[in-house]
């Protein structure tokens, strides 16, 4: 988690106005790139999905952390052609798609049920983590090099495929038991594609922040190096709770109360990136929509475990391929938006609405649900 989502799809964010700058890159084609990223995403959620649970699925993980990993030591030279650029993006995203779906889906089948809420919540914050290593030198970006950013977050990169290949090595035996097994896999219910609605419509109200928050602040806010940065740490920051925020709630109130005050807040906190009133509203936007999403994202998959056991890696690999689909989506459709001139105050007021929209057939089919048990 901490390399596929955290370091291989928020350090672009992280450095594009940077790159851009360095690389003379038009805001077109860094859109360009930011949407071949999600395209490639798209595209490792539904090989993942197609993949067979066995011992394979180790080679799968080693491979995308490598190639992965090369993918950001391709963006540390300048002076190529775009198509190189575009391909390494597409295959990060690719990268990305594959971990996210298979990391949890081995380590759910081989652990014990009782220690399944803790090794998710373990797990998945990875994604916070790996977006904190991506802000670390944020505040030296001023005093090093582009490139040497690139090659930095390379070898942070490359170390942990090296551990991640090294870990591997215990599962396989246990993978090519599960695999010798008959699963019967649980049918698709209402409550499943509620959950699936809510969680799409966070990825499509998720793109504004993921892509273009630095932008934001730079470009239409103007504010200085100083502000910039500490917003991008503060986002770091809260994705590093995210998770452990999921858990705590997730104990004390369950899984759907927790969803429901988390899907909550993140409407406020998209809708708060467009008060202009003081730096303070960016810093609160930065710290809970840098918290919200690996929150959402640790929940639903816990609660897909927990409902549909044997039937998690089918139904976590449909959940983040809607999600890969949602946010491919949003963001051909805000760098749309962009291109003809809509603000991004609109384009954050259009996500906070559509977040809003899933939360609400979200919470009104909870209710009627247990309108329906008494």
């Amino acid at each position: 988690m901490c390399l596929g989502i955290g370091i291989l799809r928020f350090s672009y964010t992280a450095l594009l106005p940077s790159t851009r700058e360095a690389f003379a890159w038009s805001a077109n084609f860094a859109s360009i790139l930011s949407s071949a990223n999600l395209l490639g995403y798209l595209i490792g959620a539904f090989w993942a999905m197609r993949l067979p649970q066995n011992k394979k699925i180790t080679i799968f993980i080693q491979m995308a952390a490598f190639i992965g990993s090369i993918s950001l030591l391709s963006c540390a030279f300048a002076s190529f052609s775009e198509s190189w650029y575009v391909f390494w993006r597409v295959l990060s995203g690719i990268s990305g798609g594959l971990l996210m779906i298979l990391s949890p889906s081995v380590v759910a089948q081989c652990c014990e049920l009782k220690d399944r809420l803790t090794i998710n919540f373990i797990g998945f914050s990875g994604i916070g983590i790996g977006v904190l290593v991506a802000t670390l030198f944020m505040p030296y970006l001023d005093l090093i090099s582009v490139q040497t950013a690139w090659m930095i977050l390379f070898g942070f990169a490359l170390c942990i495929s090296l551990i991640l290949s090294i870990l591997l090595k215990q599962f396989k035996k246990q993978l090519i038991d599960l695999s010798g097994n008959n699963i019967k896999h649980a049918p698709i219910t209402g409550l499943f594609v509620s959950v699936l609605i809510v969680y799409a419509c966070s990825a499509f109200a998720y793109v504004p922040h993921s892509l273009f928050w630095i932008d934001y602040l730079s470009n239409t806010l103007h504010l200085n190096l100083f502000f910039i940065n500490l917003n991008w740490i503060l986002y770091g920051l809260g994705s590093a709770l995210g998770a452990f925020t999921a858990y705590l709630l997730a104990r004390k109130f369950g899984n759907f109360t927790a969803l429901k005050i988390l899907y909550s807040l993140y409407v406020v906190a998209i809708l708060i990136a467009v008060l202009e009133i003081s730096p303070l509203f960016t810093f609160v936007s930065s710290f809970f929509t840098g918290m919200l999403n690996p929150a959402v994202v640790f929940l639903t998959s816990y609660t897909i475990l927990q409902l549909y056991t044997v039937s998690y890696k089918k139904l976590w690999s449909i959940a983040t391929l809607c999600f890969a689909i949602t946010q491919l989506i949003g963001g051909l459709s805000f760098s749309t938006l962009q291109h003809f001139g809509v603000s991004y105050h609109q384009q954050f007021l259009l996500a906070a609405f559509m977040l809003f929209l899933g939360a609400l057939q979200f919470f009104l089919y909870i209710s009627f649900a247990k309108k329906s048990v008494n």
